[in-house]
């Protein structure tokens, strides 16, 4: 008993006649008379009576119209819910929203027109409390977070490199870590942020306590500060990839890929059962 042949009952019953019927629904008399003895052999009972202006509808045919009327429009219904693209909600923290969710978003979009999207700024504790009251549907994050309701997937992790102008004197050659000394550095997020205590725990390993002159919340500000020789730095390669290309900056894996900013993405367990919130996800996974 399929949905195309509850169809095709229903519009005999309205129109009284499977000539008019037929009209109606762009079929040949012929395939609507098939489909209907097909439906009757599964019933297992004649569904109409031949009247002297058409058809009317049996015992059994009445008592079916309701079923299949709801019948149909249940599946219309479910049809219409599963083809609509529901709006997604993604938190990030600020840089990257400005750094790798623009090409993200605009690259998948342009392969599925009809995906909408809210994106907003957070901090990492706030992630975690969005993902848990249903306020977002994906999180990025710059390090793991440890929830029994939160999945987390990492994506490809990226060195952190040190960043300097080329007209300063390490920019052909990194002198060592015991030539350091007082160099005066400009760094992305303070003391309290994972990123941050990363780039501190490694240059502590190294007998390094940086002279940090500035802290600073954006990575194209930091990035303008080192262009003007004000410091040195330590940013991600994906944040300064233009740079370095134009000879802006120049950069030194001083860690020797040891040191990386991982990004992960996170969801709420029952998010995996939702094929298509899980296709972005395997897109990301894929494009990022």
């Amino acid at each position: 008993m399929d949905k195309e042949s509850l169809e095709v009952f229903l519009t005999i019953a309205r129109h009284g006649s499977i000539n008019r019927a037929a009209q109606a629904l762009f079929l040949a008399q012929s395939t609507l008379t098939h489909r209907l003895k097909q439906l009757e052999r599964q019933i297992g009972s004649p569904l109409f009576v031949r009247t002297a202006s058409g058809v009317s509808l049996t015992g059994e045919g009445r008592r079916l119209l309701p079923i299949a009327a709801n019948i149909v429009e249940q599946m219309r219904s479910f049809m219409e819910q599963k083809d609509r693209v529901k709006s997604m909600t993604i938190v990030a923290g600020k840089a990257f929203v400005a750094y790798e969710l623009p090409r993200l978003i605009g690259e998948y979009r342009q392969a599925n027109p009809g995906f909408t999207c809210y994106v907003r700024s957070t901090l990492y504790e706030e992630s975690l409390s969005a993902l848990l009251t249903g306020t977002a549907d994906l999180a990025f994050l710059g390090s793991e977070m440890y929830h029994p309701h939160i999945h987390q997937e990492f994506l490809p992790s990226d060195r952190i490199l040190l960043v300097m102008a080329p007209e300063h004197p390490w920019a052909s050659r990194f002198p060592g870590f015991s030539s350091w000394g007082t160099q005066e550095m400009i760094m992305f997020g303070n003391h309290t942020a994972p990123y941050r205590q990363r780039i501190d725990r490694f240059l502590a390993r190294n007998g390094v306590f940086p002279n940090v002159i500035m802290e600073l919340d954006s990575f194209s500000a930091v990035k303008k500060m080192v262009e003007r020789q004000l410091g040195i730095t330590m940013l991600p390669e994906r944040t300064i990839l233009r740079e370095l290309a134009e000879g802006r900056l120049v950069a030194h894996d001083i860690a020797q890929g040891t040191l990386q900013r991982p990004t992960l993405i996170a969801y709420l367990q029952q998010k995996k059962e939702d094929e298509a919130f899980q296709q972005f996800v395997q897109w990301i996974q894929h494009a990022y």
